[in-house]
């Protein structure tokens, strides 16, 4: 079987996919896995896998969840979050049984994504441009402008700042002038997309690989001169965005009234800072109550929605899960969900800081979202950390 072309057509789907169709999505990996299942060296596969233990740690996520089941009353809602943990089920072996990729061919895959990055910020200024005023408006209601992803802006933010990352990574590795012209245009045109977007994950997350990559430049003495080019870029990027951009004005209006609002003794849950620390609150409450097993996968949203009525009645308000993954982890299956994730994430970690800086500054941002969405709620989410860590550990390259 072709089984490199498999691999490489089976990761364009799941990337075109996230932009296009979940259900390409879908395929690309049932592509990766049939890859790996009918392969010649599927027994030799699996004996070397279980000797990786971030990759078994990876997998192991997806059974720690299914166990609650059996403490789970909500079996509808347990279905469905286990079906957007599934990717945590079949790709890690399904990119351990490929062959190692040379790293043009990967990063051609990882062109590819900032390509749809760039279609995908144009289409959504196309959509804020006809409305302007209207979304500017909106920002300061916490609406932002529609985006990819299903209007999933806060993930799309990620992505957004990912393809920063990796078009600085083809800056660094290659001279060809398309390329270096390419990836110039993509940071800026995406650095000026976040602050229109202004979506806090994004532009939290674009900060600190900026300053990462700050640091690293400082510690080496020929790019000191670079370094202090980009220290002044950072500090007047939010500055001139502020007077040439509505939206990102609007939005720290919004924080400073958010702010304000949690200074008082009201709680406002549609308020999106303080319905995030709402959420904590409540999580944190039914953690000490259910500190072992937690309340099961399946009942965390009828846990959540317990608190909202006790505290608002029958006020509308948005019941939101727990906006931080490590605290859904301790709801949906106790002290031992947030231990789990924390020795997964530094196992990841490891692997990623000993490979290059590209596969550290990843972990930097999906760690960032974990502590401050619940990342692996989501399909999208899900999808494009396991993808892109694996995508990125399976490169054939020397450490750096």
């Amino acid at each position: 079987m072709p089984h490199d072309v498999l691999t490489f057509l089976g990761c364009l789907f799941i990337i075109i996919g996230l932009f296009i169709s979940r259900a390409m999505m879908s395929i690309g990996m049932m592509v990766l896995i049939g890859n790996a299942i009918f392969n010649l060296k599927l027994t030799e596969h699996f004996r070397t896998f279980i000797h990786k233990p971030y990759l078994i740690l990876l997998t192991g996520y997806f059974f720690i969840h299914l166990l609650s089941y059996f403490w789970s009353d909500n079996t509808q809602y347990f279905v469905e979050r286990m079906q957007i943990m599934t990717p945590f089920l079949i790709l890690p072996f399904a990119f351990h049984s490929m062959n190692q990729l040379d790293r043009k061919w990967i990063d051609i895959e990882l062109a590819i994504f900032v390509l749809f990055v760039v279609l995908g910020m144009s289409w959504s200024l196309f959509q804020y441009a006809q409305q302007k005023e209207i979304f500017d408006a909106g920002y300061g209601l916490s609406k932002v402008l529609p985006t990819p992803f299903k209007n999933d802006h806060i993930r799309f933010s990620l992505a957004v700042t990912l393809s920063i990352s990796f078009s600085m990574y083809f800056i660094s590795r290659y001279s060809n002038k398309i390329i270096l012209i390419f990836s110039a245009f993509a940071i800026i045109y995406a650095i000026i997309y976040l602050h229109i977007l202004a979506a806090k994950s994004g532009l939290l997350a674009f900060y600190m690989i900026s300053f990462l990559f700050l640091i690293k430049l400082v510690l080496k003495k020929k790019y000191r001169v670079h370094a202090s080019i980009l220290l002044f870029s950072l500090i007047a990027i939010p500055v001139i965005m502020y007077y040439t951009s509505s939206s990102f004005k609007n939005k720290l209006y919004y924080i400073q009234y958010s702010i304000y609002q949690m200074m008082n003794d009201e709680k406002e849950s549609n308020i999106s800072d303080e319905g995030r620390l709402i959420s904590y609150n409540y999580a944190f409450q039914s953690i000490k109550k259910n500190l072992w097993i937690g309340v099961g996968l399946g009942d965390v949203k009828d846990e959540m929605q317990k608190y909202y009525d006790k505290d608002f009645g029958e006020s509308k308000v948005i019941a939101l899960l727990p906006h931080n993954q490590f605290l859904m982890n301790g709801m949906a299956i106790g002290l031992l969900g947030i231990l789990y994730l924390a020795s997964l994430q530094i196992a990841i970690l490891r692997q990623c800081f000993k490979r290059d800086f590209l596969s550290f500054l990843f972990w930097c941002i999906f760690f960032l979202a974990l502590l401050i969405e619940p990342l692996y709620e989501t399909q999208y989410g899900t999808c494009m950390f396991l993808f892109f860590l694996l995508l990125l550990l399976q490169r054939r390259i020397k450490t750096e």
